[in-house]
């Protein structure tokens, strides 16, 4: 049925206040999107691509570029599961929605509506057949029917389809177009208006599966973790800059930039991928990772914080919050790594064949880390042995360094050591001949570890090489 210019003028009414309203508002997180999409990859902010409007006419679609340059030319015209076209940046816009925010400027250019149903792409509307064209009769719109109703396309393919246009077009697209059908039928203003807000909150909704949150639950503790520490962070750079005391009138301002400290440093976290860390195994390169992430959404921060009217803040503050969330964050990590790590170890220290490691260097806490974090190991680090006397007493993942190849009898009568590991990439060979010797004399079991690197350079890698051994060596 067709709408009445009354209507239309209603409509056109509500699509030009709800977009300019929005765009007014979110200015500066458009400015933030973008930079992280300049950042992730090479290419536009903006992805524009042909879609068919109102009458059969078609227009150019506004969204925030979620894939890499040429998608389009190089893959299907779909977007599938686990696309691997989709950066980094695209995968948090397009779950949370994000992308399709720039088609606001569709909707105010009258290209589109807030809501009616999804613009398609041309090729795809040449398989239309002449009812389903009537869904062309009103204006695409940002919300669609087929969002609300249905679930996310991308989880309608099954598993394994090669032939996604195919499958598309045969089964997600007619029960669509069904659904756009019956809006077209039956819109009103008001069923407009009840579109727009529940069909907003459904969206959103849709995004929080009970799949999803069986799958991510441990990032989730650890986003709702950061946020705390986000908050605490600044609120106490607040208390120490103004001597733990903040006046009534401060409290407003602090809200202010708070508000874009949670709003922004998520998604820069995300984006350096602090989630898809495993705290278990938090190292150096997490650490760097953690301090190029805070860094960058401090400095995210203080930028949106200046340009929306606060110059007045002060800039310590800023400083002692960035050095205040990277301290916690870090320290809450490697605790959780700790904590995890604990939370498998062996019980019967009887079953423990004791070892010796010789060698210090990358090689040698290599191997220390490998048997004390691995819970099936069977072997118990109880000392480490080098040729560096610098190194002597000090500890390396609480394992103390005993000595030289002329410790070993010592700490093999006092610990009773069975075995000792040799880390090759630490040591010389003639250390490497000392420690063998030094074996031999005591009936002690050695083995020659190689890195990995020389493993992997080798036609047929030898975990003993015959050129170290002493003769009549026993490993």
């Amino acid at each position: 049925m067709e709408r009445s210019k009354r209507q239309e003028a209603i409509k056109r009414f509500i699509d030009l206040t709800f977009a300019a309203v929005p765009l007014l508002v979110l200015w500066p997180l458009f400015i933030v999107i973008g930079i992280l999409i300049k950042l992730d990859s090479k290419g536009p902010v903006f992805f524009r691509q042909e879609r068919m409007g109102r009458g059969m006419k078609p227009f150019r679609i506004f969204k925030f570029r979620t894939m890499i340059v040429g998608a389009y030319r190089s893959g299907a015209r779909l977007t599938v599961k686990r696309d691997p076209r989709i950066t980094r940046v695209g995968q948090v816009l397009r779950w949370t929605k994000l992308d399709e925010l720039p088609q606001l400027f569709n909707v105010l250019a009258g290209d589109m509506s807030l809501v009616g149903p999804r613009p398609e792409d041309p090729y795809f509307v040449a398989f239309y057949d002449e009812e389903q064209k009537q869904v062309l009769s009103v204006k695409p719109g940002l919300i669609g029917p087929s969002q609300i109703d249905g679930r996310d396309e991308v989880e309608k393919y099954p598993e394994g389809i090669e032939d996604t246009e195919r499958y598309y077009i045969e089964h997600i697209l007619p029960e669509k177009l069904e659904r756009d059908l019956e809006y077209v039928r039956t819109a009103t203003v008001w069923s407009d208006l009840r579109f727009l807000v529940g069909g907003f909150l459904r969206v959103v909704a849709s995004q929080f599966k009970r799949s999803f949150f069986a799958r991510v639950r441990g990032r989730l503790a650890l986003v709702s973790a950061d946020l705390v520490l986000i908050i605490g962070s600044y609120i106490l750079a607040n208390f120490i800059h103004m001597d733990w005391r903040i006046p009534d009138r401060a409290w407003p301002f602090i809200a202010r930039t708070l508000f874009w400290c949670v709003v922004l440093k998520p998604p820069v976290f995300l984006y350096y991928g602090l989630y898809q860390r495993s705290t278990r195994w938090v190292g150096s390169r997490d650490l760097a990772a953690l301090v190029k992430a805070v860094s960058l959404a401090s400095a995210l921060v203080v930028a949106v914080t200046y340009l929306s009217g606060l110059q007045a803040h002060s800039r310590a503050v800023f400083v002692v919050d960035w050095a205040l969330l990277m301290f916690s964050m870090a320290s809450f990590r490697f605790i959780l790594r700790h904590v995890l790590s604990g939370a498998s170890r062996r019980v019967e220290p009887t079953s423990y064949t004791k070892v010796l490691v010789a060698g210090s260097g990358h090689g040698g806490e290599s191997i220390l880390r490998a048997l004390l974090e691995d819970p099936k190991s069977r072997y118990l680090p109880v000392g480490i042995i080098d040729h560096e006397p610098h190194r002597w007493g000090a500890l390396i993942h609480g394992v103390r360094v005993m000595g030289g190849a002329t410790d070993i009898a010592m700490a093999a009568s006092t610990h009773g050591v069975e075995m000792v590991l040799v880390a090759l990439a630490d040591l010389d060979p003639s250390v490497v001949r000392d420690i063998a010797e030094a074996c031999k004399k005591l009936g002690i079991e050695y083995r020659l570890i190689p890195a990995l690197s020389d493993v992997l350079s080798q036609e047929e890698p030898q975990l003993v090489r015959p050129d170290l051994l002493p003769n009549e060596g026993r490993v």
